[in-house]
């Protein structure tokens, strides 16, 4: 799985030096969920599974939900020390929470 992670930062993952951003490169063959959670992994440099589920923080469901009928959703939530922001446009921008570490 950590080469999943790996291969998901390299191909997807950008790092805006300017506004401290993370800017996902959106996989439309999955789920936006797993999008987040394959993201964030991939920058911690950790597996997915050593994530807290995102279930904790938002539905899952209620996320494919919204993006799958709305052209102008907008959301942002906290995940794993992170502020995640996704629009209906398949933009996700993550960007870490103060100078918290969300894994210890």
């Amino acid at each position: 799985m950590m080469a999943q992670t790996n291969d998901w930062k390299d191909s997807r993952v950008t790092y805006d030096e300017a506004t401290g951003a993370y800017r996902i490169d959106r996989d439309s063959s999955e789920l936006l969920s797993t999008n987040v959670v394959l993201s964030i992994a991939a920058i911690e440099g950790v597996r997915p599974t050593q994530l807290p589920p995102l279930a904790q923080t938002i539905d899952p469901d209620a996320l494919e939900t919204v993006f799958g009928r709305s052209d102008d959703a907008l959301l942002s939530f906290s995940y794993a020390g992170y502020r995640v922001t996704l629009d209906a446009l398949g933009s996700i921008e993550v960007v870490p929470i103060g100078d918290t570490q969300p894994l210890q």
